[in-house]
């Protein structure tokens, strides 16, 4: 079992933090119902605001993994493709990979933490404890000059 396996094992243990966020999909057949593209944008942009983190994808609240076919898998890559590309400025580079879990696959996004601020369609969120929580406009001005100078290398360095 690799390290990233029984991270995730552990985690469906312990339940939520501030890095982990647990998200139960619903299918109608092949095709993703809930959560909406929008939601999905939302909690990656509060991933990226903070520390980066990890959403598995399939997951209930209580750290059960549901299980999904592999055409329901490809349709929740697509939307997660696009929620990180289209409805999060600037745009998320999150590795979204798959797993099975005692042979339940479920599709787990790593999110690094951002370079810059990222909004997304619900406002601007950011991870707090085991949910996301819409930032205010000191802590918006705070990361953006945190994140604004982290771009820049000075000329003696």
């Amino acid at each position: 079992m690799n390290s990233i396996s029984e991270r995730v094992e552990r985690r469906l243990r312990l339940g939520e933090d501030s890095l982990w966020e647990f998200k139960q999909v619903e299918f109608v057949d092949s095709v993703l119902k809930a959560p909406r593209q929008q939601d999905l944008a939302d909690e990656l942009a509060a991933f990226a605001n903070g520390r980066g983190g990890f959403l598995l994808c399939g997951v209930t609240d209580d750290g059960r993994v549901q299980g999904m076919s592999r055409a329901q898998m490809d349709a929740l890559d697509r939307v997660l493709v696009e929620a990180c590309a289209s409805s999060v400025k600037p745009p998320i580079d999150a590795h979204i990979s798959r797993m099975e879990i005692e042979g339940m696959p479920l599709v787990v996004v790593e999110v690094p933490p951002g370079y810059a601020q990222h909004d997304s369609p619900g406002g601007c969120y950011r991870r707090a404890g085991s949910s996301k929580r819409r930032m205010t406009s000191d802590e918006r001005l705070r990361l953006a000059q945190q994140r604004g100078q982290a771009r820049f290398v000075w000329f003696d360095r």
